[in-house]
């Protein structure tokens, strides 16, 4: 008979009168024993919110359960299996189905899912969660406290520094400052959210993910998020738009409506602003013209997509015919929709491409001119041959040895710094119970187990966000990379050998087309080839 110990903690709910690791691994050692049961292996999910189910060891221990390796599971009482009150009573029925064992010592009078009635049990389920949903408004309500009061309670903030001595001070990073300076300066001088990227990049200044992991690795700390190396233009449109650069904190931005639930951004409306909190970086005269400039060029974009999709309707309508590149063609030279239209005189049809500004204002708005959809069609059809013979070599010598090869070395660095990570975790431990044996006094040992806890959560979260990691590189494989390049290729050849290509194929790799009055015709890709291809294992 397999019998198991399940043993959970969360300071966070049980606080000062928590039952230690080591004291719930004893009783149920200790009530083993009596039975003259042998514990065959022990499930430890140390400082895990018992409202969520979605822990590690619990979700081992369920594995085992359903492969035959789990008979009977003995936990201290029931608040160890859960705080959620149904989700613990699935979990029960979810032994019992299986044809399994929970025991309890120590709840009530013990408890046994063999022998006991479970009645009593669900009041105890929902006393439980109702004890972690009150302490989860505690702290909810102390966060809004100090938010309110523009105390810095989390988060990362570009190109500012916290002040460790005051939560509600900031000042500037002057690492940062002539970035964020740089940024608004190139913008207000006319160069787009890609082009400042491009520049930032080429000049290798650090992404905001990038400077603050090495930020966190300098204080030892361990940064969560994903990190990107090179500025994109979601970046840089963030910047531009915060005025935070201006002087103006926001807090309360974003709130978990539910425990361990994702969280959801607050409208504005109920955020707490504070104005000229902390040294501003840009003027306010810039931060009001750029926003002037980024509303001017949404505005275009957005009247762009409006007046195409009006007329688009129109010339459907009258002219029974579905042009194959709509709403993909643009005018180059004004930035306004190019709407698909007959470009002939009757009797004659000439399917066709015209900017819409022209059409309606004349030479006020743009220049004449215009492209036939067949020729339009041609000229793609070449473009996506010129790619295909550029990659083609690429694509059909990949170097699977190469991929393989970065596979392992990802693997192996993720390993070595795994058992780094459990290393420092181990040290972190003695180290905290050194500092406990020797403090006398009962409310200071409290403090110095308050301090290490933070600690160790981030160590934790780290081996655990290791491990499964190298459990994904471990399944990652060449059919993967070599699917995508089929798919890359198939893509390609289904427009080329098409006499109409499939609206949907060119939907998942067209972005859109720009026509030049000088007859220039510019094809974007929404990725490029070389994208599609990537090996992914790199980013890991």
């Amino acid at each position: 008979m397999n019998v198991v110990g399940y043993v959970r903690l969360s300071r966070d709910e049980d606080k000062e009168n928590y039952s230690s690791i080591v004291a719930q691994k004893e009783i149920i050692i200790e009530y083993a024993k009596k039975l003259n049961w042998e514990i065959c292996r022990m499930y430890v999910d140390d400082n895990y919110s018992g409202y969520t189910f979605d822990r590690p060891a619990f979700n081992r221990m369920k594995e085992d359960i359903e492969n035959g390796k789990v008979d009977v599971i003995i936990a201290k009482d029931i608040s160890r299996i859960g705080r959620h009150n149904a989700k613990t009573l699935l979990f029960i029925e979810y032994v019992q189905t299986n044809g399994k064992r929970l025991v309890l010592p120590e709840e009530g009078s013990g408890y046994d899912t063999e022998s006991d009635d479970d009645d009593i049990l669900g009041i105890k389920t929902w006393y439980n969660e109702r004890y972690v949903k009150d302490i989860s408004k505690k702290i909810k309500a102390n966060m809004h406290i100090k938010q309110r009061k523009g105390e810095l309670v989390m988060g990362n903030l570009y190109g500012y520094i916290k002040d460790p001595n005051n939560k509600s001070k900031l000042y500037i990073d002057e690492n940062i400052r002539p970035i964020i300076q740089l940024i608004f300066k190139l913008y207000i001088d006319g160069l787009g959210y890609k082009k400042i990227s491009d520049i930032l990049n080429e000049k290798s200044y650090p992404t905001p993910s990038a400077y603050i992991k090495q930020k966190h690795a300098e204080s030892g700390r361990v940064f969560k998020n994903l990190v990107s190396d090179l500025w994109q233009t979601h970046n840089i449109q963030r910047i531009v738009q915060n005025d935070l650069y201006i002087g103006t904190l926001w807090t309360h931005k974003k709130q978990n409506k539910k425990i361990g639930g994702k969280q959801e951004k607050v409208k504005k409306e109920e955020q707490y602003c504070f104005e000229n909190h902390h040294e501003a970086i840009i003027s306010k005269e810039d931060f009001e013209l750029a926003q002037q400039i980024n509303n001017k060029r949404r505005s275009l974009i957005d009247y762009s997509g409006k007046s195409f999709s009006n007329v688009k309707a129109t010339y459907k309508g009258n002219a029974k015919y579905d042009y194959i590149f709509s709403s993909f063609v643009f005018c180059g030279d004004c930035g306004f929709a190019a709407t698909g239209k007959n470009l002939g005189r009757k009797p004659k049809v000439i399917r066709g491409y015209e900017c819409t500004q022209y059409a309606k204002y004349g030479l006020q708005r743009c220049v004449s001119h215009n492209v036939w959809e067949d020729k339009l069609l041609f000229f793609f059809k070449e473009f996506l041959k010129e790619i295909k013979n550029q990659y083609e070599e690429y694509l059909k010598t990949f170097n699977f040895e190469q991929s393989r090869k970065n596979v392992t070395e990802s693997l192996n660095r993720l390993q070595k710094e795994l058992k780094v990570t459990n290393e420092e975790l181990k040290i972190l431990l003695n180290q905290k119970i050194k500092d406990i044996i020797k403090e006398t006094n009962a409310e200071f040992r409290e403090i110095i187990e308050d301090s290490y806890s933070q600690l160790e959560n981030d160590k934790k979260a780290r081996i655990n966000e290791l491990t499964i990691k190298i459990e994904e590189l471990k399944r990652v494989g060449n059919k993967d990379i070599e699917k995508k390049i089929q798919t890359a290729i198939d893509k390609f050849d289904s427009i080329i050998e098409s006499e109409r290509p499939d609206r949907k194929v060119i939907e998942m790799i067209l972005d859109r087309i720009l026509i030049y009055h000088d007859k220039t015709i510019e094809f974007k890709l929404l990725v490029d080839i070389s994208e599609l291809t990537y090996d992914n294992t790199s980013m890991i």
